[in-house]
């Protein structure tokens, strides 16, 4: 991987979030088909984007748009410079501070972000933007010792239980299951919000 006019920090994450085993650890591409469930016309929200390793793939698996937020300009510029699939549409923003229209996609998708965030993403923002009936699937870390080495410290991972619960107010769960060896996922309906 060349630079690409990456700090070192950035490079050496870079390296990281583009490893090709990231589908064997983390999603393959046939669980990320399984548990987006597309019809193949949704406008999707990749909350989190990195290098677009998982942004590009959920681009070829909807003829809909695919905003990939990114709060890391580096990052964000990294995956721009790669080439954009056709569908991708790169936004320079905070998954906890949502801008994005009201109403303008019917999924969100968080892979590997939640134990970036704390467990915070914009939930209330999320129902704003999604359309009636949206999901949001969060694919995260399971809580274990012996997970994948390169994998975030336990302490800030959470668990799918406590994705859950925080999710609750604002979203109707629909499943939540282990995936794979290291990670889990959630996935859950938009709802209306606190009373």
């Amino acid at each position: 991987m060349e630079d690409q006019g990456l700090s070192p920090n950035m490079l050496e994450r870079a390296r990281r979030l583009d490893d090709p085993r990231r589908l064997e650890t983390q999603v393959s591409e046939e669980d990320l088909s399984r548990i987006l469930d597309l019809r193949g016309d949704e406008d999707i929200i990749d909350l989190g984007s990195g290098t677009g390793f998982y942004t590009n793939r959920i681009a070829k698996l909807t003829h809909g748009l695919v905003y990939a937020v990114e709060i890391e300009p580096e990052l964000h510029r990294y995956h721009a410079s790669r080439g954009l699939p056709e569908n991708v549409r790169p936004i320079l923003g905070d998954v906890t501070r949502l801008e994005l229209a009201p109403a303008s996609a019917d999924l969100a998708v968080s892979i590997a972000t939640w134990h970036e965030t704390g467990g915070v993403l914009d939930l209330p923002g999320l129902l704003r933007i999604l359309r009636p009936g949206g999901r949001l699937i969060v694919v995260d870390w399971r809580k274990k010792p012996k997970s994948f080495g390169s994998g975030p410290p336990l302490d800030i991972r959470a668990d799918k239980e406590e994705v859950t619960r925080a999710l609750a107010p604002w979203f109707t769960p629909l499943v939540s299951e282990d995936l794979g060896p290291n990670m889990f996922f959630v996935a859950a309906r938009r709802g209306e919000g606190p009373s």
